[in-house]
């Protein structure tokens, strides 16, 4: 069992439909947030749909965080929260009005 940062490391985590080009290159996040993502983003959104159970403190901790959806308190709940905040379905309005006249003569 490898642990990072306090969770147990899953295989690599990745998010193509929100980052297809990869959390690196999508510019909302740092190359360290990168990075935790990669290796613990798979951990932490099975936390977080509750599929496993925590391991330790930390997880445990973390899956309190997201059950109560309470404001995160170390780095990495702070960084899930912005993952999640990110991937966040965001409404499109357009601006698009009718191009035709109607005449009520």
């Amino acid at each position: 069992m490898i642990l990072s940062h306090g969770f147990t490391a899953e295989s690599p985590f990745y998010d193509d439909v929100n980052f297809p080009r990869g959390f690196n290159k999508s510019g909302d996040f740092t190359i360290v947030e990168a990075e935790i993502l990669t290796s613990i983003g798979r951990r932490l959104r099975m936390l977080e749909q509750e599929i496993c159970t925590p391991a330790n403190e930390i997880e445990k901790q973390f899956s309190q965080m997201c059950r109560e959806q309470s404001e995160g308190q170390n780095k990495i709940e702070l960084l899930w929260q912005k993952y999640k905040r990110l991937t966040v379905y965001k409404p499109f309005h357009s601006l698009h009005g009718s191009s035709k006249v109607s005449s009520s003569q």
